[in-house]
């Protein structure tokens, strides 16, 4: 597995996916079948079968399922992602011009692969994992995923949030949640855990980290931050850098600055 984040918010969207797709075959929607003929040996008796089509079942529920609190950052994690259209073709779809209708399609297609051929939507682990898999192939193969952390300090997530994504790659995640982090990047002078601004993007893995393109982000969400609430808002003097699951490596930030007082979010 090399990119976590992702790999996290499609299995809670996958699974919230499936028991609202439960739901509305508890409630006596049918999946349709369609009869395939099953080839024996020649001048054999014919063998039909039907093979269930689940897609098109989930098609038609798209608008119900992306009314899902977990619709949204599954598709803003997927939207900025350049080689989406290899896992598309690969699986056949046709390819929207619009990056977010892209990103429709793109969850659309992995639902059908997690439930191909089933006539029940029970959340498997074990199919969520081959799509999952084959995803990441398609978008992945051949190159790294890098990651930027740094603290983010005069913030804290609700109790029952662990992540939040912005979009392209950019999300705020509770430190203790995120395997390995750094000690010193997830404690700070307090007994609870700071929150971490984070950048996950692919690139050629003779590239460097992308720590310039990490700092203008996280300092955009600073911004965003300020306009949103008034109060102290700073990044850490350090960010860390890892490659694929790699080690991660210290890096200076130029962040400054130590907050008195937290804003929920």
């Amino acid at each position: 597995m090399q990119d976590r984040t992702l790999h996290s918010i499609l299995e809670e969207f996958t699974a919230d996916a499936a028991a609202q797709l439960s739901s509305e075959t508890a409630g006596g929607a049918e999946i349709p079948f369609e009869v395939i003929d099953a080839q024996g040996r020649p001048g054999s008796v014919p063998l039909y079968c039907y093979r269930p089509l689940t897609t098109d079942f989930i098609g038609e529920r798209l608008a119900l399922l992306s009314g899902l609190p977990t619709y949204a950052p599954a598709v803003r994690a997927l939207v900025g992602l350049d080689r989406l259209t290899d896992y598309l073709s690969q699986r056949g779809e046709r390819i929207p011009g619009h990056p977010r209708e892209r990103a429709d399609a793109a969850v659309l297609s992995f639902l059908g692969r997690v439930f191909a051929d089933r006539s029940d939507f029970a959340f498997d682990p074990v199919r969520f994992e081959l799509a999952y898999s084959e995803l990441e192939r398609a978008l992945y193969d051949g190159r790294a995923v890098t990651q930027v952390i740094a603290p983010l300090s005069g913030v804290a997530l609700d109790h029952g949030t662990t992540e939040i994504a912005l979009g392209e790659g950019l999300s705020l995640i509770r430190g203790d949640t995120l395997a390995d982090a750094p000690a010193d990047a997830v404690w700070g002078e307090t007994e609870e855990p700071q929150v971490l601004a984070m950048l996950t993007s692919t690139q050629e893995r003779s590239m460097q980290p992308p720590v310039s393109v990490a700092r203008a982000r996280f300092r955009r969400v600073l911004t965003a931050l300020r306009l949103f609430e008034r109060g102290g808002y700073a990044l850490g003097p350090l960010a860390w850098t890892r490659t694929d699951t790699g080690p991660w490596r210290p890096v200076p930030f130029g962040g400054s600055g130590r907050p008195r007082l937290l804003t929920l979010i």
